[in-house]
């Protein structure tokens, strides 16, 4: 992709002038911004690749890069989760749990893929659940479902149950800044796809718990779909309510095949504590 010719020009320009300093002035001293480290060495962060034989300048690759940086921001995804596929999560040696849910994850996300490539939207869309312990891959399967969905120009937000809603909270105690309390309430209610992570995960207070069945009632009824992730399963109706948890368990069947896209990791009763955990693998 070739660039104005103006900025072509000045950096041309710019470029030669240095070219022709070098020469007559032979090797010169390191400067603070020979010193400097760059996100991309191929174009230093100017986003632009010059070819001083053919005097033509060239869009750098690491552009999309950092464009799909900027949409992750965007989504509330950090940067822990940017390399998160399915491409890269762990199915060797796994529990049969594991393994069905990475399949109910994929299936779910080309389903997804489909119906935007189809130009069907997401509109109408199941919901997806994936229950299990601490350290089975939830989040990276749901990081992963959602993944390609950005690249088709959807927007999900991520949305952890503990760091989202404490940062959220926060705002109704800054008079200057309570506007924020709304615009954030805004775009959970109508992005195209939320992602909850960890569903009352350390704490069920109620103001959570309220909030959270106005985000659930709504996008149910607005047939927004929500993929979530908890650490629980029955213990959601006592934790949330039966009509939030009856909502979220509902959603997940597909209304006109019949699928389920709820995934249980969930440990049997004395099962060990670790068994489905990847962080304690390589350790016992």
């Amino acid at each position: 992709m070739e660039v104005t010719a103006k900025v072509l020009t000045q950096n041309m320009e710019r470029l030669r002038t240095q070219a022709e300093q070098r020469g007559m002035n032979g090797p010169k001293k390191p400067s603070g911004e020979d010193l400097r480290v760059y996100e991309c060495e191929l174009c230093r962060d100017s986003g632009v690749i010059f070819n001083l034989e053919k005097n033509v300048g060239y869009v750098c690759s690491c552009q999309e890069r950092k464009k799909l940086k900027r949409l992750l921001k965007s989504c509330n995804i950090s940067d822990e989760f940017v390399h998160k596929n399915f491409g890269n999560f762990t199915l060797k040696g796994m529990d049969k749990r594991v393994v069905n849910a990475y399949r109910i994850a994929k299936e779910y996300s080309d389903g997804l893929v489909d119906r935007v490539k189809r130009g069907e939207g997401l509109r109408g869309a199941p919901w997806m659940g994936l229950l299990g312990t601490s350290g089975c891959g939830k989040t990276h399967l749901v990081t992963a479902a959602a993944y390609p969905l950005i690249e088709l120009g959807m927007f999900p937000m991520f949305f952890n149950w503990v760091q989202s809603f404490t940062e959220w909270f926060a705002y109704y105690n800054k008079p200057e800044e309570a506007y924020k309390v709304d615009e954030i309430r805004q775009r959970i209610y109508n992005c195209d796809i939320l992602i909850v992570d960890d569903i009352c995960k350390e704490s069920q207070k109620d103001t959570w718990i309220k909030e959270f069945y106005g985000i659930v009632d709504y996008r149910y009824r607005k047939q927004l779909p929500i993929i979530y992730t908890s650490e629980y399963f029955y213990q959601l109706v006592g934790f949330l309510s039966k009509a939030t948890a009856g909502r979220l368990f509902e959603k997940t069947k597909n209304p006109e095949t019949g699928k389920m896209y709820l995934a249980k990791m969930l440990l049997a009763e004395n099962e060990d504590p670790l068994a489905l955990d990847y962080r304690f693998r390589d350790i016992f």
